[in-house]
C-alpha cells in the first residue's frame, strides 16, 4: 500500500450544498484508505470583469427569459465581485474550514501551475459534480501538469448533461488528456458512452461521493437541532409549479414549510439588502433532512440525501441544470417513479412508501464497487 499526497479538482467549495458534501465524502473515503487529500480551492469562476462577456451573458439571459420562460434575471450588471460572493458564502465556508482540507484560494486556471509546484501532489482526482463541462474539463484534466510521474483519477466525474457538450477543440484537447488517465469513472450511465464516442475511454458508472458515507458521518460535522412536522423544500429554482406541489404537500400532511436558502438571490450584484443573499449553514441544511417528515426537491443532492437520511422524497425534475443525472441515479435503485411533474402525482406518489432495504442492498453492491474503484490510487 502506498500513502499518497492527493489533489481533489472540483467545483468552488462555496454555497453549493450538495458540491460541498460530495467533496467532504471524497476526502473522508480517501482518509479511510490512508491517504492525504487536499482539495484545490477555487473561487476563480466569480471573477467576470469583461464587458464583452457579460454582454453576451445578458443576451443569453434575455433569450433564456422571454423566449424559453426560464426564472432567470434579465438584469445586465456585472456579476457579483469576489467579495460580496465571499460574505454571502460565509457561514457554509466556515463549514469548509472546519472539515475540508485546501489549499490556498485561488482566481484563476493559470494559478494551478503554482497550486501543483506548491503542493508536490502524487495523484490527483477528478471529481465528483460537473468536472466535465467546456468552462472546466481541459483544465481540470490536467493540462496544467509540467511534472513527471503525477497519476491521474476521475472519480464520478460528470457532463452535466447526456449529451456531449464539448467542441471539436475540446474534444481533441481532452481526449488526448484523457489518454493520461489511469483510470476514469462517471457519475451518470449515459457518461460511459460519452467517454467511449469520443475518448475511445471505457469509464466505469459508479456513486457520487455522498452516498459513500452515512447520515452519522454528516450529522458529526454540525450541531443537532431537533425539530418535527416539517416538509423539507430544498428547491434550488423556484416556479409557480414547485410552489403549488411544496404548499399542497404540506397542506395535505399538515406539515411546517422548512427551507434552507436565501432570502433572496443575489444577481449581478443587485439587492436591496446583501443580509438577505446570505446562504445558511450547512448545520440548517444537514438538519432539514435528519428531521424531515419527507423531502420535495429539486436538486440531485437532495435526492441524494434523501436517500441516505432514508426519507420519503418526490423530486420534480430540473432540466434547467440536467435530468441526465437524476435519471441515472433514481434507475439505479429502482425510484425512477419518485420523479413527479405535478401536484396530482406528486401527493400520490408521496403516499408509496420507499422500500429502503431494497434501496441500501442496492446501494451495498455499489458502495464496494466504488471502493474498489478508488483502491487503484494505492497500486
Amino acid at each position: 500500500f502506498n500513502t499518497m499526497k492527493i489533489g481533489i479538482l472540483t467545483q468552488a467549495l462555496r454555497v453549493n450544498y450538495g458540491c460541498l458534501m460530495q467533496n467532504y465524502a471524497l476526502q473522508q473515503t480517501l482518509k479511510k484508505m490512508g491517504h492525504e487529500p487536499i482539495t484545490v480551492d477555487f473561487s476563480f469562476r466569480y471573477k467576470y470583469d469583461n464587458y464583452f462577456r457579460q454582454l453576451l451573458g445578458w443576451v443569453n439571459r434575455m433569450r433564456l427569459y422571454y423566449l424559453n420562460n426560464v426564472n432567470i434575471s434579465p438584469c445586465f450588471e456585472l456579476r457579483p465581485n469576489e467579495n460580496l460572493q465571499f460574505y454571502i458564502a460565509k457561514h457554509t465556508r466556515e463549514w469548509v474550514r472546519k472539515n475540508i482540507n485546501t489549499t490556498r484560494d485561488i482566481l484563476y486556471f493559470e494559478e494551478l501551475e503554482d497550486i501543483d509546484r506548491e503542493n508536490d501532489f502524487d495523484a490527483y482526482v477528478v471529481g465528483s459534480d460537473q468536472v466535465f463541462i467546456p468552462y472546466y474539463a481541459s483544465w481540470f484534466m490536467g493540462k496544467f501538469i509540467h511534472r513527471k510521474g503525477v497519476k491521474m483519477y476521475a472519480y464520478a466525474a460528470s457532463f452535466g448533461k447526456g449529451e456531449w457538450l464539448l467542441d471539436s477543440k475540446e474534444t481533441e484537447e481532452t481526449k488526448l488528456l484523457a489518454s493520461n488517465f489511469i483510470a476514469i469513472s462517471v457519475r451518470e450511465r449515459s457518461a460511459v458512452d460519452l467517454c467511449r464516442n469520443y475518448w475511445g475511454i471505457d469509464a466505469k458508472h459508479v456513486l457520487d461521493p455522498a452516498l459513500l458515507l452515512d447520515a452519522e458521518d454528516y450529522l458529526k460535522t454540525i450541531t443537532l437541532k431537533r425539530e418535527s412536522n416539517i416538509l423539507f423544500a430544498y428547491v434550488l429554482d423556484e416556479s409557480s409549479l414547485k410552489r403549488d406541489i411544496v404548499e399542497a404537500m404540506a397542506n395535505s400532511r399538515k406539515l411546517k414549510i422548512y427551507r434552507c436558502m436565501p432570502k433572496e438571490e443575489l444577481i449581478n450584484g443587485v439587492t436591496k439588502n446583501l443580509d438577505n443573499c446570505i446562504y445558511p449553514p450547512v448545520d440548517n441544511w444537514l438538519n432539514g433532512f435528519n428531521n424531515a417528515t419527507c423531502v420535495v426537491t429539486d436538486s440531485f443532492h437532495g435526492v441524494v440525501f434523501s436517500i441516505i437520511f432514508r426519507k420519503p422524497f418526490v423530486v420534480i425534475g430540473n432540466t434547467q441544470r440536467g435530468m441526465a443525472r437524476f435519471e441515472s441515479l433514481l434507475t439505479m435503485l429502482g425510484l425512477e417513479n419518485r420523479m413527479v411533474k405535478d401536484v396530482d402525482s406528486a401527493i400520490e406518489m408521496m403516499d408509496i412508501s420507499i422500500d429502503y432495504e431494497s434501496v441500501y442492498a442496492i446501494l451495498k453492491c455499489k458502495r464496494c464497487e466504488a471502493l474498489n474503484f478508488l483502491s487503484q490510487i494505492s497500486e
